[in-house]
C-alpha cells in the first residue's frame, strides 16, 4: 500500500514534521521536487500547498505564515456507490497501520493519483476506501484509530459562512510599495496610490505580505481569495465565474460537476467542501482556463456560490 512517489514523499515529510513555519517547508519541497520534478516552474510549491489544505493533508495560518499536518480522518463521499476518502496526515507508523488493515481485509483502499501537469509538483494519491455498511465503515476507523466523519463535504457546505470583509485595518503607508488586484487580468498590478474600492496587497512593517480590501472608504484584512469574491460583490458584479453541469447518468441529475474559472480561486474552505466530494484535487482544464470539481451535489454547489454572493450559473462544456 506504501508508495513513494514525490507527492507522496512530501505528506510523509510533512506528516512527520508536524508543524512549521512555511518558508521552511516550501524550502524542503523545492528540494525534493528539484530531485524529481525537473520540469516545475516559479509558484509549484503554492499550487501544492493549496491542493494540499484542499485535500485535508494540512491546514495553513496563510496570514502569520505557519502549518501544521491535519489529523487522519475518514470520511464518506456524498452518494458516491459506497466510496469514502481516507484524508489527513500520513505518518510511517499510520501508513503501516493501513497497510495492515489492507492485508488483513478489514478494509479495501485504493490509490488514486490526481493529474497534475509536468510544471506541476505532484500530489500524493488519494487514498479511496470501499465500504458496504456505515457500521463497518465507523468500525475501520475505530481499528485505524482515525476519526470518523459522516460526510465533510455536507457538514462543511452547511457552515460556510456568508462573504463579510475581516478585521478592520489601517490605511497602507504612504510611499510604500502597493499593488491592486486586476479582476479582468487575473493578476496583482503596482500603483501609486490606492485606485479606489478592490483588493490590494502589500508587505507589513513585519515584512509579511499581507492582502487588504478597500470598501466604503473603510480597510479591512482579508484574504487573497476572499478579497476577490468581496471586489465582486462591491461592484455589484454577480459574475458568471462558478458554473455546475449535472451527470449524465440515471438517478445522478442532482450531482455533477462544479465549474471555477481561473483567476477566482475559491477560499480554503470552500475549496475542502468542494473537493472532498470526490477526494481528488480538481481537474485543470487549460482550454476553458477553469478548474472542475467532480461529484459535487447541486445543494452544495449552490451553498458554495451563495457564500460568494455569487449566482449559480449552468455548464454546457469544458
Amino acid at each position: 500500500m506504501m508508495a513513494t512517489g514525490p507527492g507522496d514523499l512530501l505528506l510523509r515529510w510533512v506528516s512527520e514534521q508536524g508543524a512549521g513555519e512555511l518558508s521552511n517547508v516550501k524550502q524542503g519541497m523545492w528540494w525534493l521536487a528539484a530531485k524529481h520534478c525537473p520540469d516545475i516552474e516559479p509558484g509549484a510549491a503554492g499550487r501544492w500547498l493549496r491542493d494540499a489544505v484542499s485535500l485535508a493533508y494540512m491546514d495553513i495560518d496563510w496570514r502569520n505564515r505557519r502549518w501544521c499536518a491535519a489529523p487522519p480522518v475518514l470520511t464518506r463521499l456524498p452518494r458516491a456507490r459506497g466510496l469514502a476518502v481516507l484524508a489527513g496526515s500520513r505518518t510511517a507508523a499510520f501508513d503501516a497501520r493501513v497497510t495492515q488493515a489492507a492485508q488483513e481485509g478489514l478494509l479495501e483502499v485504493f490509490r488514486v493519483p490526481s493529474a497534475r501537469p509536468a510544471r506541476d509538483i505532484p500530489l500524493p494519491d488519494s487514498l479511496i476506501v470501499q465500504f458496504d455498511d456505515e457500521a463497518g465503515l465507523m468500525s475501520w476507523a475505530v481499528e485505524l484509530g482515525v476519526t470518523y466523519t459522516p460526510c465533510f463535504a455536507l457538514q462543511g457546505a452547511a457552515l460556510l459562512p456568508p462573504l463579510s470583509p475581516g478585521a478592520p485595518a489601517s490605511r497602507p503607508e504612504f510611499g510604500k510599495p502597493l499593488e491592486q488586484y486586476d479582476l479582468e487580468r487575473g493578476e496583482y498590478r503596482s500603483v501609486a496610490r490606492p485606485q479606489g474600492e478592490g483588493l490590494y496587497r502589500l508587505r507589513r512593517r513585519d515584512s509579511k505580505r499581507v492582502c487588504q480590501v478597500l470598501r466604503d472608504g473603510e480597510w479591512y484584512e482579508t484574504s487573497h481569495e476572499q478579497g476577490i469574491y468581496l471586489t465582486l460583490e462591491t461592484r455589484n458584479r454577480a459574475a458568471d465565474v462558478l458554473r455546475w453541469r449535472p451527470e449524465q447518468d440515471r438517478g445522478r441529475d442532482r450531482f455533477g460537476t462544479l465549474f471555477v474559472d481561473w483567476g477566482y480561486p475559491l477560499p480554503d474552505l470552500h475549496r475542502r467542501v468542494a473537493v472532498m466530494c470526490c477526494g481528488l484535487a480538481p481537474r485543470i482544464n487549460a482550454q476553458a482556463e477553469n478548474l472542475a470539481y467532480d461529484n459535487v451535489p447541486y445543494a452544495i454547489a449552490n451553498k458554495i456560490a451563495q457564500s460568494l454572493g455569487q449566482h449559480l450559473g449552468e455548464n454546457d462544456d469544458e
